[in-house]
C-alpha cells in the first residue's frame, strides 16, 4: 500500500463520516464502509467504500450521476444484471460484486458506478458530483 493510497482511504472515511449518514446496515468490519450521502432533490445516495486492499473503491447508485459526468470522473458503469449472473463451480449463482453491497437496498442489485480514485482531488471531485 502506498502512502498516497492510505491518505485517500483516510480522507474518504473522514469526509464521509462528516458529510454522510451511516447506512442502516452499518459498516462491514475493516473491509468496507456503507453510507447514505445527502443529495439535493433525493432521499440520499447509497455509497460504499472498500477500504481494505491496495486501492480505495467507491461505489454509488448509477442515478446519482449522469453518464458523461461519471465517465469523465473515471467511473466504470456496472449493470445490475451482473449480479447473480455467473455460476460457481458448485452451480450456485455468484453474486458478482463486493459482498459489502449485498445488504444495501439500491446497490445490491441496481446499476452502479465504481470509482478507483488515484488522488485526493479525484476523490473530492467524485464526492462533490454525487452530492450536487
Amino acid at each position: 500500500m502506498t502512502v498516497q493510497g492510505e491518505q485517500i482511504k483516510k480522507h474518504a472515511v473522514e469526509r464521509l463520516d462528516r458529510e454522510a449518514a451511516i447506512h442502516v446496515s452499518g459498516h462491514q468490519n475493516v473491509h468496507a464502509r456503507r453510507y447514505v450521502m445527502p443529495k439535493t432533490g433525493s432521499a440520499g445516495v447509497e455509497i460504499m467504500v472498500v477500504v481494505k486492499g491496495d486501492a480505495l473503491q467507491l461505489w454509488c447508485e448509477a442515478d446519482a450521476l449522469d453518464r458523461t459526468g461519471a465517465s469523465g470522473l473515471g467511473g466504470e458503469f456496472r449493470h445490475g444484471s451482473e449480479t447473480y449472473a455467473v455460476p460457481s463451480p458448485t452451480g450456485a449463482m455468484r453474486y458478482g460484486r463486493h459482498t459489502a453491497l449485498k445488504t444495501m437496498t439500491h446497490l445490491h442489485r441496481g446499476d452502479a458506478w465504481r470509482f478507483v480514485p488515484k488522488t485526493l482531488g479525484e476523490l473530492d471531485r467524485i464526492l462533490d458530483a454525487i452530492k450536487a
